[in-house]
């Protein structure tokens, strides 16, 4: 999540509608000559969060996708909470592999907020409109631990969230009450434990100057700080660019997309603090050049 201690010295700046219903965040604008899409969310499945139940009350998967693609149409975010949450999403269009950049998605990373989500993308290739094609992760600058798998357990009552991962490791999400005191187990998650597979990032959060700071990635994650981010003519973020060249397959294999028609944005970083909660990727929305 979006750090509290960061925005002490920051409350004169305007409420972002791409940010947190709490939180203080510099204005994420919209680019004019890059509109935003109106995706179809096929399936909205985050980890535990602080943000995961708030101001919301859903009981299906549909429900919570109908909820996903309303904060997408109002500019909202949808938090994918912990490792391995992720969004689903189906393109309005084709996105061909083109020279460069061929698609962007909207986070709101700032400065020493950076939370990265892994993206895999994927082709439609049975032509029957479902994401049930292989994905393909598209390669970042860090090597990620991949097919690294956590299980999220429901507490007995609104608590923290114990997990334990497939390398002999556990912990917990810590539970916040004076910042966010709902449930943060999903509730359309109708199983008391659920496991969620992906590539793991090592996290970048470090304390300095009485600060917790999530620092940045270099390229290639969604809600990043990175190189691969566009900023407007006055240096504010708007979204981050992704190249279909950079897919790889799950051996790692550089691998050759013609076009891909399926977007899933992945939770990277398995890192909770207690004073701040978990790392968990935003997303805002999708772009297409």
């Amino acid at each position: 999540m979006k750090k509290y201690q960061l925005f002490l010295a920051a409350a004169a700046i305007a409420l972002s509608s791409c940010g947190n219903d709490h939180d203080v965040f510099p204005e994420i604008p919209e680019d004019p000559e890059v509109p935003k899409l109106e995706v179809e969310v096929l399936e909205y499945r985050p980890a535990p969060g602080q943000f995961i139940n708030e101001n919301f009350d859903v009981k299906t998967m549909a429900e919570a996708n109908a909820y996903a693609e309303g904060r997408f149409k109002s500019g909202y975010f949808v938090s994918l909470g912990a490792f391995g949450g992720y969004i689903t999403v189906k393109m309005p269009e084709e996105i061909k592999n083109q020279k460069g950049y061929d698609f962007g998605i909207i986070g709101n990373p700032f400065t020493n907020s950076s939370e990265p989500g892994i993206v895999w993308v994927s082709e439609d290739t049975n032509g029957n409109g479902i994401a049930d094609d292989t994905w393909y992760e598209l390669l970042g600058s860090d090597e990620a631990k991949r097919n690294y798998s956590v299980t999220y357990h429901r507490p007995a009552e609104v608590g923290d969230i114990e997990w334990e991962d497939n390398q002999e490791g556990s912990g917990v999400i810590k539970y916040l009450p004076q910042f966010h005191d709902q449930m943060y187990y999903p509730n359309w998650i109708k199983e008391d434990a659920y496991t969620l597979t992906g590539s793991m990032l090592a996290p970048r959060t470090i304390f300095e100057d009485n600060v917790w700071k999530n620092q940045d990635f270099e390229y290639g994650y969604a809600d990043n700080l990175g190189k691969d981010s566009a900023f407007d003519k006055d240096g504010r973020y708007l979204y981050n660019q992704f190249d279909l060249d950079n897919a790889i397959d799950l051996n790692g294999e550089k691998i050759t997309l013609k076009s891909i028609h399926f977007v899933k944005v992945q939770s990277a970083i398995l890192k909770n603090v207690e004073a701040i909660g978990e790392v968990s990727t935003e997303v805002c929305g999708f772009v297409l050049f």
